[in-house]
């Protein structure tokens, strides 16, 4: 069989800081779920799953939006919590 399932579209992601002129390369698909992204020097060649469900990571910027979401969430779960704790005194 040669056909494949699918075609990975391998993206270069910008190296910056110490990795700059390093010979990094970076790059990025999408998959089911996230992405793959595969890091090369010197004939070596290092792969990572990264979870991102709705895909919103940009190649960029990964981590303020989601930090703010999470933050959101933990406020709402603890609202609830207060909540529900004043509703078991009032009884």
């Amino acid at each position: 069989m040669s056909e494949v399932p699918f075609d990975l579209e391998w993206e270069a992601l910008g190296e910056a800081g110490s990795a700059a002129g390093a010979g990094l390369v970076t790059e990025r698909a999408q998959v089911f779920g996230g992405w793959l992204v595969r890091t090369r020097v010197a004939g070596v060649v290092s792969l990572a799953f990264v979870p991102d469900d709705q895909f919103r990571w940009d190649g960029e910027d990964f981590g303020d939006e989601y930090e703010e979401e999470d933050e959101d969430a933990e406020e709402d779960e603890e609202d609830e919590e207060s909540d529900e704790d004043e509703e078991e005194d009032d009884q």
